[in-house]
């Protein structure tokens, strides 16, 4: 059994960009891959060259580009990589999805091969996120959510229980409700204690540096801490 050669970050590009334009157009070419990518023509026909001799892709001479069988398998280990990269940002961290998408490629590459590995198998691992593509139903995003904050012990404040602590890692609010967070105190890195939780979740009574405040219900869902056990 031969195994796949090590491939570059930028081969790499260029198979997820082949596999992507190949579902949109059944049909890919060099144009279509430079326009997608934003470079030159000639630095793509010289990349599939390369691709060729790995024997990921086919092409004749000036002809479409088609995706080896081993070719398509790595695209869409690549592809997987990137959209589980890309759920974490978005769906955990709150960054914005055209951030997201340019963040999960930076990552991938500037983070080494094992680590990134390690990365991505602990989170399909603990989240059972494999084989689940960007999207899909509201009810299937927010399950997925749920098990990545379980995973990563994230919650919001809202959704801790009293007596319980956290270090606060995002406010995902903005303009007074934020201004206000913050002058309480509440900022990241801080941790807070919940004491008290009013029958219906509203207010919450939390401790912060010290000091004992009384949050909206509406105030504490839009804190999100590291959940401290």
């Amino acid at each position: 059994m031969t195994s796949t050669p090590a491939i570059s970050y930028a081969m790499q590009d260029y198979l997820e960009a082949i596999l992507e334009l190949y579902e949109q157009e059944d049909v890919v070419r060099v144009t279509d891959i430079a326009a997608r990518l934003g470079i030159a023509k000639a630095s793509v026909s010289q990349a599939m060259h390369t691709l060729a001799n790995l024997k990921l892709i086919k092409q004749e001479r000036y002809g479409p580009i088609e995706l080896t069988p081993a070719g398509k398998k790595e695209a869409a280990k690549i592809r997987r990589r990137h959209q589980v990269l890309y759920r974490f940002l978005v769906e955990i961290l709150g960054v914005d999805a055209k951030t997201a998408s340019k963040d999960a490629c930076l990552i991938e590459h500037v983070v080494s091969p094992l680590t990134l590995a390690r990365l991505i198998e602990y989170l399909e691992k603990e989240t059972g996120t494999r084989h689940k593509e960007v999207g899909g139903t509201s009810e299937g995003k927010e399950a997925v959510t749920m098990e990545i904050k379980e995973a990563i012990n994230i919650r919001s404040l809202s959704e801790l229980e009293k007596g319980a602590r956290g270090r606060v890692i995002r406010i995902a609010a903005n303009g007074e409700i934020r201004r206000r967070l913050l002058d309480m105190g509440v900022v990241p890195g801080t941790e807070v204690a919940v004491e008290g939780v009013a029958p219906l979740g509203d207010p919450i009574e939390v401790k912060v540096k010290g000091y004992h405040l009384s949050l909206r219900k509406k105030e504490a869902a839009a804190i999100f801490v590291e959940h401290l056990k």
